[in-house]
């Protein structure tokens, strides 16, 4: 939850800063995000549970054992004569009072029971779509580690960017000095204007500003850094990782992206859902076997013991046309997945192939950007030595102070976006932790 301003301001002012961490380099900023972030912790719960889902679905093709106690009490002619037969004390009489006007009998029933299914498609096909699921929840696992790695890709690049941007609004805010002090020392000889004194104050304002600005950027940067690592109210830095950026692009070859092949599994499940349908319609056979103690005094007595073995078999013929529209509902629901598996498909090579290109886009501008600031920062030496000694125009000198802050703020994006774009390929190519080198050095 974000904090209000008013209460960030108040924590400011009662010494309740973010915790600092030693900073990270690129490698480590992933690697921890993907083991500390509650939501690869989330997927890998769910991953146990799709894997323990598979053997409470193999536990159908076991036999169930079944013990059970039961108490009987009745003086029902009928009843009574099954207890007396039960118990092995039945005694015959010639007179029909005995059997009209039994005695009330009480009867404990001990029994063990054993169930066996011998064909079962349902048992059969839901082990299968379980492990389909359990596969699933694997392929989701995968792909929440590649977005929570990329996210502290992200947020690595903003402290980057930010550290950069820090660093030239530095200097600007010095060479806004450095002409303040120009300007007031040509006005202080009679050659140079109150007004250019006042011009240079605002520009020096401007560049005050602007350093305030990026300070704050740079520590909510790295809160946001510290927030994409699972660490609470912290704020991490970061060390350069000249061996790692910009990412190399993976080599062309099918795309490895784990939701796509989430998406495939689903549908693979939803196939096994229509056939289940399918098979709904065949008849069931079953076993099972029991053995019953019976005693009129206490439980789990022995006075008399019997077994019994039944093996049947259920066929439903006819349900209300229920298996049908279940079966139509199947069909629908293999035609939706196997849709949405198309155009997530389509949508990924387009996201692959745009990032190439922004890539490539970026790799140029950095370049032209590079060149731009060059000449801006010669720009400005020039006419900074003119001004010195009165010949250039102080407007003019302002003026490109302003195109070369503009030119460095240019040069660090484009930095930033070449290296965003990077990792964006390998990110839609679904290779993006094993391009950092790190794949499988967390298991869940």
């Amino acid at each position: 939850m974000k904090k209000k301003p008013a209460i960030l301001l108040l924590s400011l002012l009662l010494g309740g800063e973010p915790a600092s961490a030693d900073p990270v380099d690129l490698r480590q900023a992933v690697a921890e995000a993907v083991q500390r972030r509650p939501r690869v912790e989330a997927a890998a719960q769910e991953a146990r549970a799709t894997a323990a889902a598979v053997n409470v679905a193999r536990a159908g093709r076991l036999p169930r054992l079944t013990l059970s106690e039961s108490f009987y009490a009745t003086d029902e002619p009928a009843g009574s004569l099954f207890v007396s037969m039960n118990q092995e004390n039945l005694r015959l009489s010639q007179n029909a009072d005995t059997y009209n006007f039994p005695p009330s009998r009480k009867d404990f029933e001990t029994r063990l029971t054993l169930e066996q299914s011998l064909f079962d498609p349902d048992i059969g096909y839901g082990v299968k779509r379980a492990e389909k699921g359990k596969a699933l929840a694997a392929a989701g696992l995968r792909q929440t580690r590649e977005d929570v790695a990329f996210s502290a890709f992200c947020a690595y690049l903003e402290v980057r960017q930010a550290e950069a941007a820090l660093a030239w609004v530095e200097g600007s805010r010095a060479e806004a000095g450095e002409i303040l002090r120009l300007a007031r020392e040509r006005q202080a000889a009679g050659v140079g204007l109150k007004a250019d004194v006042l011009r240079a104050e605002a520009q020096l304002g401007r560049s005050e500003r602007m350093l305030i600005a990026a300070e704050n950027d740079l520590r909510l940067a790295r809160r946001g850094l510290g927030l994409a690592l699972g660490r609470e109210d912290e704020e991490v830095g970061i060390v350069a990782s000249p061996d790692l950026l910009p990412l190399s692009e993976p080599a062309p070859g099918p795309l490895a992206r784990a939701d796509l092949q989430a998406l495939a599994l689903s549908v693979e499940e939803a196939e096994l859902g229509y056939h289940q349908g399918r098979a709904a319609y065949l008849p069931r056979l079953g076993l099972s076997a029991d053995y019953a103690l019976h005693d009129e005094e206490m439980p789990f007595g022995t006075d008399a013991g019997a077994w019994t073995v039944r093996a049947g078999l259920n066929w439903e013929l006819f349900d209300g046309f229920r298996r049908s529209h279940q079966l139509e509902k199947a069909a629908a629901e293999r035609q939706m997945r196997g849709a949405r598996l198309r155009e997530a498909s389509w949508q990924a090579r387009y996201q692959l192939e745009e990032a190439r290109l922004r890539a490539r886009e970026a790799g140029e501008q950095k370049f032209v950007a590079a060149k731009e600031l060059a000449a801006a920062e010669e720009s400005r030496r020039l006419l900074l030595e003119r001004y010195e000694v009165g010949l250039e125009e102080f407007s003019t000198l302002l003026a490109a102070q302003e195109a070369l802050d503009r030119a460095r703020f240019e040069n660090v994006a484009a930095d930033s976006r070449e290296l965003l774009a990077s990792g964006e390929i390998a990110y839609c190519q679904g290779t993006f932790l094993q391009t950092l080198g790190i794949e499988g050095e967390d298991k869940p």
